[in-house]
């Protein structure tokens, strides 16, 4: 019998800050040929990306000075399936993690630091729907 993985990882995501998304996405789109995976309005500010394995994503995201994450200017993110669950595993295994922030209806998620203090965001499916 295999071993249970604890942190069960959906898809692997590189995130940018850029400070203009459509600028940011037309750029990706003609010059790199990605292909849109998901978009909100410039409003709110996001949009992935498939890069060329269409399993990991290109994130582009316009930060807002008000985030908690605000002066990250990229980032690695799992998106996992069960955020709780990879918050107590992290825990456990001694590794500091924020608080989950909710985005009611987009997405919840905390950070943590690698060894060397890279941001590492940790995602899950919204807890809080609108």
């Amino acid at each position: 019998m295999g071993k249970k993985e604890a942190i069960s990882i959906r898809k692997i995501l590189f995130q940018l800050r850029v400070k203009d998304i459509e600028r940011a996405k037309k750029f990706y789109e003609d010059i790199f040929n990605l292909k849109v995976s998901w978009y909100l309005s410039p409003e709110i500010g996001f949009c992935e990306l498939f890069l060329p394995d269409k399993t990991t994503t290109l994130g582009l995201y316009v930060g807002k000075e008000e985030d908690p994450d605000w002066e990250w200017r990229s980032m690695l993110t799992f998106d996992v399936e069960d955020l709780e669950a990879a918050k107590k595993h992290l825990n456990e295994k001694g590794v500091k993690t924020t608080q989950i922030i909710d985005r009611p209806s987009e997405i919840s998620y905390f950070n943590v630091k690698d060894s060397e203090g890279n941001i590492i965001q940790i995602v899950g499916k919204p807890r809080v729907e609108m």
